[in-house]
């Protein structure tokens, strides 16, 4: 599938990264961070929403790549799966940080220092990466507008 709303949510990711990257520089870790968890989570979504046609709901970034390679699989992409699980496997912990991210950035008693932020940030582009990589092998290209 593809379509104006994939492109919509890979443009907000985008956004979303650069300004992450901003906020990091201002000393607004925890800002910086729940930014970089949303640019991973929707550009996920972006993929799923291209890969199946169905918008895809939820904020657990290890669940939404678990469903990615679960449809990449059904849609006989069985090696582009096996290239979501290998990355899994290989950040399965940093993953969990950032998830943890999405609610503790803004409720957490502590505040991420400068370290956790590159860490969680770094884990959020390679997340990215790994989409817009999955998206040019599937498509050839990433959607219109990114």
């Amino acid at each position: 599938m593809s379509g104006k709303y994939p492109a919509l949510l890979a443009r907000r990711a985008d956004a979303m990264l650069t300004l992450a990257e901003e906020l990091l520089h201002r000393g607004l870790h925890d800002l910086a961070v729940l930014n970089a968890e949303y640019a991973a989570q929707l550009h996920v979504k972006a993929l799923l929403y291209r890969v199946t046609g169905e918008e895809w709901r939820g904020h657990s970034i290890r669940q939404l790549l678990g469903v990615l390679a679960l449809m990449l699989r059904r849609q006989g992409l069985a090696g582009e799966a096996e290239r979501v699980e290998d990355f899994v496997k290989a950040y399965r912990r940093h993953l969990a940080e950032l998830e943890e991210a999405h609610v503790r950035a803004v409720y957490g008693v502590f505040e991420y220092s400068e370290e956790q932020a590159r860490l969680l940030l770094d884990t959020a582009k390679r997340v990215v990466e790994l989409v817009k990589q999955l998206t040019r092998t599937i498509f050839g290209q990433p959607p219109e507008g990114v």
